[in-house]
């Protein structure tokens, strides 16, 4: 197996800074703070906010693309767009989640964003205080 020294960057996964220098053939591989691999963005840190944050970012915009042509749409039954939100924003919200560590505060703010588009859809808001 060849290994392009060019196209390779090294990353050392710890909560502090450390120094830790890779060689191949000679050559040092230039150290990353933060890569991206198959859309998910992994960080030194070994934390997942920010790339959490861009998925609910994206989730949100779907929903807004979506707003006209589906959440107020009067012809749509409820029971489509639940099929919807369920095909569409969830798969997008979730996307990389395997690899996620959960604390409560993600898990309250990823409740967060699913009940947003859950509210819009039944045509509700924060003041109805209706679960």
């Amino acid at each position: 197996m060849r290994i392009s020294t060019s196209k390779s960057e090294a990353m050392v996964l710890d909560r502090k800074m450390v120094v830790c220098l890779l060689w191949i053939g000679g050559e040092s591989l230039p150290k990353v703070e933060k890569f991206k691999y198959l859309g998910v963005l992994f960080t030194s840190e070994g934390r997942m906010e920010h790339e959490i944050d861009r998925w609910i970012g994206a989730a949100a915009a779907v929903m807004q693309l979506m707003y006209r042509s589906v959440v107020v749409k009067k012809e749509l039954s409820l029971r489509a767009k639940l099929s919807v939100y369920r095909s569409i924003n969830v798969p997008t919200l979730t996307y990389g989640h395997e690899l996620w560590v959960m604390p409560e505060r993600i898990r309250s703010r990823i409740q967060a964003a699913k009940m947003s588009f859950l509210r819009r859809v039944a045509g509700r808001t924060l003041k109805d205080r209706t679960r």
